[in-house]
């Protein structure tokens, strides 16, 4: 599709015809779409017009043609499909910026691939700025787009595994200069070249340091292959220390600002070309806020951002005066982040149950739920540290989100909030149940009742099918993302990504991938037929507006973005096919031709 742009009257008729009108005159006005707005009481149209990064109209083209001036950009749009600015629920902003910047090798796991990412990244790195991360083998085992099949036998005596083990020699020609600590994805095993370690003080000669297996050649000169101890069987959720990070955290400096800024403006390209004009940034790091403040004043920031600081940090929101609804079009607040458990990646979530292919082990519980105190409503009831933290927060008209993947984590936060009600009063809180990935019926039915927000990443259903049903069985499969009950329930069912991933997958930028996932309820390589669990399938329609008015309702900002609407800000996204219409296996395949911000186009289409 090529668009069409002019400035000025769109042709002679319009300018002899409205130049009189009393209609105000846009900044730009994109017609001959056909534009899906996820306005109940407007839904289609042909046209929008904005001014000041507002809208000023919806609707035909000629009732659009008013609102063109001597000055208006005019974008003939070609009768390609438009929907609203994409909004991404749950994005670790610094550690994409990172990942797209840095170094990605989830997919790697062999030395031809290693050695040509880790050769880019120093090409594009500033002098002796340390390399590091890279999560290696994530795909080694299962591949991304295969489906698990329950029961697959691992070897318990196997506690490091069997996967690519790569070796200082691979990377020291080109890297001599620069330090690189690399790990593979499961943190039992680490890379470092000799400029690593030489710095930490591991060459020939030197003791192993304490807690670590040095792997060394015949004389004795280390590999580079850094092995942390391990216990238990190979799918094993507990390293006793990560006793390699601990020994470089003090030798590896921070990165400096310019990286930073240089890794959010990827980040931001990158979701231009996506289509995604809003997210929810869960860095911890404040320094992103600085950053964002810089940029926004510079009339740099491309995309919206909204950023939500751990939850042990709500006193000092408060005495801000932050609270729901603060902030202004680019950056908001009001809203904090807390985790529950762990990830399915490593089997850490935490379930009722012990898992199927780990009889020991039912998950884990994270940090800020110790220590259990005395309840000041009744001493004789104990109660999480996460609990008062939650209830002290809410009370400030902070607004709670909390991770939580295993059913018994999701069961938890789901008496957790009946508690704080009873506490706190009823009022429009809106919840936020981060991922709800795995669920009882009972606590499905109850987030419709409590009014929660599902903020759920469907991509992880395409994802993580292919190890599901063998760590927690077929049964328990039928509550993970139960995206149709959920939404049947009542509850608000958000899409997002949680890019970029975790140390056992990569979750991307693109909204079409989620729509897919939400849809088909099948991997990339298109399986398995007809969708796993296809009963929780949401429509196009449905899903669509999961990935906009309801990630907008999730935050309290319905009223100024979600959807193409008079009065709310201009961000809109011009799609290379008709969402409503297409074959939903081609989903995943649709590509962005523009994103506007704004009323202001942020990305074009080569």
């Amino acid at each position: 599709m090529k668009m069409t742009h002019k400035a000025g009257g769109l042709l002679a008729f319009f300018t002899l015809t409205f130049s009189a009108a009393s209609a105000q005159d846009a900044d730009i006005v994109v017609t001959n779409g056909t534009i899906w707005t996820v306005d109940e009481d407007n839904p289609r149209a042909e046209a929008i017009a904005s001014r000041n990064g507002r809208i000023i109209f919806v609707g035909s083209n000629a009732e659009a043609a008013k609102h063109i001036g001597a000055a208006t950009e005019v974008v003939d749009l070609g009768g390609a499909f438009v929907t609203p600015g994409f909004y991404d629920n749950h994005v670790h902003f610094e550690g994409t910026g990172r990942l797209l910047y840095g170094l990605n090798l989830l997919d790697v796991s062999d030395e031809t691939s290693f050695v040509a990412r880790i050769r880019d990244v120093d090409q594009r790195y500033a002098p002796g700025t340390w390399i590091v991360g890279g999560d290696w083998s994530a795909y080694e085992t299962w591949a991304e787009g295969d489906v698990a099949e329950a029961g697959r036998e691992v070897n318990p005596d196997d506690l490091y595994g069997n996967f690519f083990l790569p070796n200082k020699r691979m990377i020291d020609s080109f890297t001599e200069d620069r330090p690189v600590l690399v790990r593979r994805f499961d943190r039992k095993v680490y890379m470092a070249n000799s400029a690593a370690l030489e710095l930490a003080g591991i060459t020939r000669g030197t003791p192993d340091p304490e807690g670590i297996a040095v792997e060394r050649d015949d004389r004795g000169e280390p590999t580079g292959a850094l092995f942390n101890p391990v216990s238990g069987a190979v799918e094993s959720t507990v390293l006793v220390r990560d006793n390699v990070r601990t020994l470089f955290s003090d030798l590896i400096p921070a990165p400096s600002r310019e990286q930073r800024i240089a890794e959010t403006k990827e980040a931001w390209n990158k979701m231009s070309s996506v289509g995604l004009t809003s997210y929810c940034d869960i860095t911890s790091n404040p320094i992103y806020v600085d950053i964002y403040r810089e940029m926004r004043d510079k009339g740099e920031m491309t995309a919206r951002a909204r950023y939500r600081p751990p939850l042990d940090r709500w006193e000092s929101m408060a005495d801000l005066g932050i609270k729901v609804g603060f902030g202004d079009d680019w950056i908001r607040f009001g809203a904090t982040k807390a985790w529950i458990d762990g990830i399915m990646g490593n089997s850490s979530a935490r379930f009722y149950e012990p898992y199927t292919h780990n009889p020991s082990s039912r998950g884990i519980w994270r940090d800020i739920m110790f220590p259990f105190e005395r309840s000041p409503n009744n001493p004789e009831d104990m109660q999480s540290r996460l609990e008062r933290l939650a209830i002290e927060a809410d009370a400030a008209n902070i607004q709670l989100t909390v991770h939580a993947i295993g059913d018994e984590a999701n069961g938890y936060l789901m008496d957790m909030l009946e508690r704080i009600i009873a506490k706190n009063g009823d009022r429009d809180r809106r919840f936020r149940l981060v991922h709800a990935q795995v669920m009882t019926d009972r606590d499905i039915k109850r987030g419709g009742e409590m009014n929660i927000v599902a903020e759920v990443q469907p991509f992880h259903t395409s994802d993580d099918m292919r190890w599901m049903e063998e760590r927690i069985g077929r049964d328990r499969s039928r509550g993970a993302y139960a995206f149709r009950r959920l939404w049947d329930s009542g509850a608000v069912v958000s899409f997002g990504s949680d890019s970029p991933g975790t140390n056992a997958s990569r979750y991307y930028l693109n909204p079409m991938l989620g729509l897919y996932a939400a849809v088909t309820r099948k991997t990339l390589s298109g399986q398995p037929e007809g969708g796993w669990f296809p009963q929780e399938k949401l429509t196009i329609e449905e899903a669509i507006k999961a990935y906009t008015l309801n990630t907008a309702y999730a935050g309290f900002e319905e009223d100024m973005k979600g959807s193409i609407t008079v009065g709310k800000l201009a961000d809109f996204v011009v799609l290379s096919d008709n969402l409503l219409t297409i074959n939903p296996d081609q989903i995943k395949d649709v590509t962005v031709d523009a994103t506007y911000v704004g009323g202001k186009a942020v990305y074009e289409a080569q």
